[in-house]
């Protein structure tokens, strides 16, 4: 039976494909102003190629520079779950032109240096490391000298190269990135604040690059005890985030039932924000599934990966690594089943 996997969102680096960084799981800064477009809202939830058709017919229309930066951003998060790291890095450097690291406008020099890094991990996770380092610390370099040190990008910057170092099992260098990332974000925005907790969150999933395991439980254990006494998490996606990756450590650990307490939440939690036809909120049943088949639980697991294999084949089709990896586990849960009837 195949086991969870470990979400690296880093962007994961990708989400599995699921959700591109964690850096940047959070709502842009002009969301609540401008609504979403058809091509952000289909991604995820269409299969990929109906998601890039949309964002280009979606450019082709009369689009405000705002709206272009979002679809340009959804478009080549689009390419790169298929695979066309190049289209993605070209479509990103395209969208940084209608954006610029200026101190005047925060919202802008967030989106610029959003893009920015996305364009590093995205030479990260093709293997060409001296562009990736480069590329962050050009961005880094840019938003201090334009915005300042202590900058919500300087921010971001820094959490982009600790989780970059975490992966080249850079200790020094990653504990340093992460701790001025955090630093910014109490400073600026608060203890509790999504982004804090976030920058937080991505440095316990660096320790596990790191191979140390035992820490990272320690430091999801306290992010979980946090997020779950705020009210203003309870639906929150971030929260599913950090209780997937405490399951998971759990599982691993046959603490099963907190495990499955944890997967349960984040899959409600997934729901909630994103329907439940959504990619990410599969990722939640099909862990749900899994450690249900490790607890004997088989009636539920089949149901959980039933319900996930649907969703996943609809939006990625039967051959995607996603869809087959759902199907194996349904196979041995089908199979312990009918051993059990026999």
């Amino acid at each position: 039976m195949t086991t969870t996997t470990m979400v690296r969102t880093r962007a994961s680096w990708l989400y599995s494909f699921l959700t591109i960084s964690l850096v940047f799981t959070l709502v842009h800064a002009n969301a609540a102003e401008t609504p979403a477009t058809r091509c952000e809202t289909d991604f995820g939830k269409e299969p990929v190629a109906n998601t890039v058709e949309t964002c280009r017919l979606e450019l082709i229309g009369p689009v405000n520079t705002t709206k272009r930066i979002a679809i340009l951003e959804t478009l080549g998060k689009a390419y790169l779950a298929q695979k066309e790291s190049d289209l993605a890095i070209s479509t990103w450097n395209e969208a940084s032109q209608y954006s610029s690291p200026s101190r005047e406008e925060p919202a802008t020099a967030e989106t610029w240096t959003r893009l920015q890094l996305l364009i590093g991990q995205t030479y990260a996770q093709a293997k060409q490391m001296d562009k990736a380092e480069k590329q962050f610390n050009k961005t880094l370099g840019t938003v201090e000298e334009s915005i300042g040190r202590y900058s919500l990008p300087a921010g971001m910057a820094q959490d982009a190269m600790g989780t970059y170092y975490a992966l080249q099992n850079k200790p020094k260098e990653a504990e340093d990135a992460f701790k001025r990332s955090r630093i910014v974000y109490e400073i600026r925005l608060g203890k509790t604040h999504p982004r804090t907790l976030e920058t937080r969150m991505n440095h316990a999933i660096g320790l596990l690059d790191m191979n140390r395991e035992k820490d990272a439980q320690e430091n999801f254990q306290v992010l979980a005890e946090i997020i779950n006494t705020l009210p203003e998490y309870k639906t929150e996606p971030i929260r599913a985030e950090i209780l997937t990756f405490l399951g998971t450590l759990q599982m691993r650990s046959d603490q099963l039932q907190d495990a499955i307490r944890n997967y349960q939440i984040a899959f409600e939690v997934r729901q909630d924000a994103f329907g439940p036809n959504d990619i990410r909120t599969s990722q939640s049943l099909n862990n749900l599934g899994v450690v249900l088949y490790r607890a004997g639980d088989l009636k539920r697991a089949e149901i959980a990966l039933s319900k996930a294999y649907v969703i996943r084949n609809d939006a990625l089709g039967n051959k995607d690594p996603l869809t087959l990896s759902t199907q194996k586990n349904l196979q041995a849960v089908i199979s312990a089943q009918n051993s059990k009837s026999n």
